[in-house]
């Protein structure tokens, strides 16, 4: 039996837009690190843009992601553990409110934890 690809059950690029667009809302609403995104007014449309396909890319397998490598884009920020553990509290949050399953979450998670040595402490 061939297994659905991640990135199709959640949604296809529709459905991983609109787990960034949640996401991004969830960190803003989150005190430990909502200051990390006091430009998301004014930037919005291109972080979701960025996040949609970097997750795009890392589920698919497709290379549409064109963005700077995401340890270039943490270096400097110094974000310690309990920032990136409220990253991905964030993301379960994201993706419960939008029915995604405990499979496909398990599966995000996973890939998102997998890049914790390009985020953390850098």
């Amino acid at each position: 039996m061939e297994q659905i690809p991640l990135f199709e059950r959640l949604g296809g690029r529709d459905g991983i837009r609109a787990m960034a667009e949640r996401l991004l809302d969830n960190h803003l609403q989150n005190p430990l690190i909502a200051t990390r995104y006091e430009n998301a007014s004014k930037d919005r449309e291109q972080m979701v843009e960025g996040a949609t396909e970097f997750f795009c890319t890392g589920l698919s397998g497709v290379p549409t992601y064109e963005g700077r490598p995401i340890a270039e884009v943490h270096t400097g920020m110094n974000i310690d553990d309990a920032e990136f553990v409220a990253v991905l509290d964030d993301a379960i949050a994201a993706m419960g409110s939008l029915g995604v399953g405990e499979r496909e979450q398990a599966e995000v998670l996973h890939v998102l934890y997998s890049m914790k040595g390009d985020v953390v402490r850098l």
